[in-house]
């Protein structure tokens, strides 16, 4: 349990840091943009290669039954999940109306996933994540982001968001147990 706490706590830590706009801006100036992403992005690698490392190792111990409507619900608001995820990266009226897809989308995700496992590890990963997200949510209010705000949004971009995100997640549903060793379908 010990690599998988120190992967989340990495992993969450370095994606909060941003938060710290002067921190962050501090370090930016003495680094350079690139060095500081590089940097961003070797801490956050190394954080989530201990989650999943850490996640097999730790106890699957059961905590509570996962609820009877979790498995539907997860399956209904997962390709939303994947149209946010897609649309945080475009110039879409989603990201110009939520401000925020890419962390809403992570509360969705990990909030369904949360209801639809009760086992220690999978509470710590998810609860984390989500807890995570929620935080991030409300103190990003104070800061800018390094995505490019969207000054004049287009609809074709929201159409293509829907569009790869559902290929996205079919794909994810389908290979859903060689990637995680769970099934969902079938």
């Amino acid at each position: 349990m010990i690599v998988l706490l120190s992967g989340m706590a990495l992993f969450i830590a370095i994606h909060l840091f941003p938060t710290q706009v002067q921190a962050r801006q501090a370090l930016i100036d003495k680094l350079g943009r690139v060095p500081y992403l590089a940097l961003f992005s070797t801490i956050s690698l190394i954080g989530f290669m201990l989650i999943i490392n850490g996640f097999g190792m730790a106890s699957k111990e059961q905590l509570w039954q996962p609820l009877t409507f979790a498995r539907p619900l997860t399956h209904a608001i997962m390709p939303l999940v994947f149209i946010l995820l897609v649309s945080a990266y475009l110039n879409t009226y989603i990201r110009a109306k939520l401000k925020h897809p890419m962390l809403i989308a992570t509360c969705l995700w990990a909030l369904v996933h949360l209801l639809a496992n009760g086992d220690l590890a999978s509470s710590v990963v998810f609860g984390g994540f989500f807890l995570y997200a929620l935080a991030d949510i409300l103190l990003a209010k104070t800061r800018d982001t390094i995505v490019p705000k969207s000054k004049h949004p287009k609809a074709k971009f929201d159409v293509i968001a829907v569009v790869v995100g559902l290929i996205v997640y079919g794909l994810v549903l389908r290979g859903h147990q060689t990637l995680f060793g769970v099934s969902v379908i079938g």
